[in-house]
């Protein structure tokens, strides 16, 4: 008969064969890609750390400037660190209180509060630094 198949054919149709390239180059580059970010990414965090601390600067109470002077800023590793440096021993007191008719308050009244409030600038750096490392970023051509 003319335009008949074989059953077999519908059956098992020809094996297809599938190459990938690149994939040594994929992890390659996305290592190299994910170590940029690491590296940026803690740059852009100690910018709002600075913020931040300029911000508590502005907050705590000024009798002599002493205590906002204690206020730092800085990097520890991929950290970004905001605190006092301990140079006003009343910082904590001023903060937090808990004795002679200051109210002790757990989360502070300056510190924490300002910190906190950096939460999404802090997100929206991270975010900001893996983007602009992305679109930046060339990827490495398959060999082969």
């Amino acid at each position: 008969m003319v335009g008949r198949r074989d059953a077999d054919e519908d059956d098992h149709p020809d094996p297809v064969t599938v190459q990938v390239h690149g994939v040594d180059e994929l992890f390659r580059g996305s290592k190299r890609l994910f170590d940029r970010i690491g590296e940026q990414a803690p740059d852009r965090f100690e910018q709002v750390a600075q913020d931040a601390a300029d911000a508590v600067r502005a907050r705590v109470p000024r009798r002599t400037g002493r205590l906002a002077s204690t206020v730092i800023a800085g990097r520890d590793g991929q950290l970004a660190v905001v605190g006092y440096d301990g140079g006003a021993p009343y910082d904590g007191w001023i903060d937090f209180g808990g004795t002679r008719g200051r109210p002790f308050l757990p989360s502070g009244r300056y510190l924490y509060p300002v910190a906190l409030s950096r939460a999404d600038q802090l997100q929206r750096a991270g975010s900001d630094a893996a983007v602009d490392e992305i679109r930046r970023f060339r990827w490495p051509s398959p060999t082969t």
